[in-house]
C-alpha cells in the first residue's frame, strides 16, 4: 500500500508542471545567496515549461511511446475484450458516458467496436474507486450497457488499482484465450509486458493516439498534456524495468 502511494507521489512530482514549479521555487530561494544560479534556474524552468507546451516538442517526446502497435484489425477473432481502467467522476446529474474522462471513453468505444465484431466474446473492464463513491469498473459497465451491450457479457474487476494488478486479477479468466487489450497507444508497451508476465498472449488494440506527424506550431495546454503523457510513460517504463529486476 505504501509503495503504491509513494509511486503515485513521486510520479506526480516528476511531471513537467510540478518540475517547473520546483525549479522556479528553487530559483527564487537562491536569488539572494547565489543570484546567477537563481536566475539561471528561473530561466531554465520557464524555457522547460514553454518547450513542453509546444506541439513540435511534445509530439517528438510522445511519438516513441505510441509507435509500437498498429490499429487493431477488426477481422481478428477474439474470445474477450479487455478495456483497462482510467479515470471517471460519478455524477448522477449527467449521462453515464459524461462521467468518464475522454481517454477512458475512447478506450471503451474501441473495446465495444471490437466486441461488436465478436458476438460471442465477453467484455472485461477494470478500475478501482479511489476517492469516488463508485469504482471505475462499475461506471464503465454502466456506460457499456447504455450503449447497448448485454450486461451478461460484461465482467468487472473493481479492485484493480493499476495495470499490474489488472493483469494479475484477470489472469485466471484469460488463460488460454485470445483477447484484445485496449488502452492508450502510449500505455500499451507497459500493459503488454504486465499481461505477458502473467503467461498471457494479448493482442494490442490502441484506442488513443495523441502525437502527430505534422505538428501544430502553437504553445498551449494540449501540447502540455502530450508532454505529461510522455513523462508519465517514461517514468512508468523505468519503474517497470526496476521491478522486473526482482520478478
Amino acid at each position: 500500500m505504501i509503495l503504491f502511494y509513494l509511486k503515485k507521489i513521486v510520479g506526480m512530482l516528476l511531471m513537467p508542471i510540478p518540475l517547473t514549479l520546483i525549479g522556479l521555487l528553487a530559483g527564487l530561494l537562491l536569488l539572494k545567496r547565489r543570484p546567477w544560479l537563481g536566475k539561471s534556474l528561473i530561466f531554465m524552468s520557464a524555457l522547460f515549461l514553454a518547450l513542453t507546451s509546444w506541439h513540435p516538442v511534445a509530439d517528438r517526446l510522445l511519438a516513441p511511446f505510441e509507435d509500437d502497435y498498429a490499429r487493431f484489425d477488426i477481422r481478428t477473432p477474439v474470445d474477450s475484450v479487455v478495456v483497462l481502467g482510467g479515470c471517471h467522476s460519478s455524477d448522477a446529474s449527467v449521462p453515464p458516458a459524461a462521467q468518464l474522462c475522454s481517454t477512458s471513453l475512447f478506450r471503451l468505444t474501441e473495446g465495444l467496436r471490437i466486441l461488436r465484431a465478436n458476438p460471442q466474446a465477453e467484455l472485461l473492464v477494470s478500475g478501482y474507486a479511489g476517492k469516488d463513491t463508485r469504482s471505475h469498473a462499475e461506471v464503465m459497465r454502466e456506460v457499456a450497457i447504455s450503449m447497448g451491450t448485454d450486461e451478461a457479457r460484461i465482467r468487472i474487476f473493481p479492485q484493480a488499482r493499476d495495470t499490474e494488478e489488472e493483469a494479475a486479477q484477470m489472469a485466471i479468466d484469460l488463460t488460454g484465450k485470445t483477447f484484445a487489450l485496449v488502452t492508450d497507444a502510449s500505455h500499451l508497451p507497459r500493459a503488454m509486458t504486465f499481461f505477458q508476465h502473467e503467461q498471457l498472449s494479448p493482442l494490442p488494440a490502441p484506442a488513443v493516439v495523441m502525437s502527430q506527424d505534422h505538428s501544430d506550431w502553437r504553445i498551449n495546454a494540449r501540447a502540455a498534456v502530450k508532454s505529461e503523457r510522455a513523462f508519465y510513460e517514461g517514468i512508468g517504463q523505468a519503474w517497470q524495468w526496476l521491478k522486473g529486476l526482482f520478478w
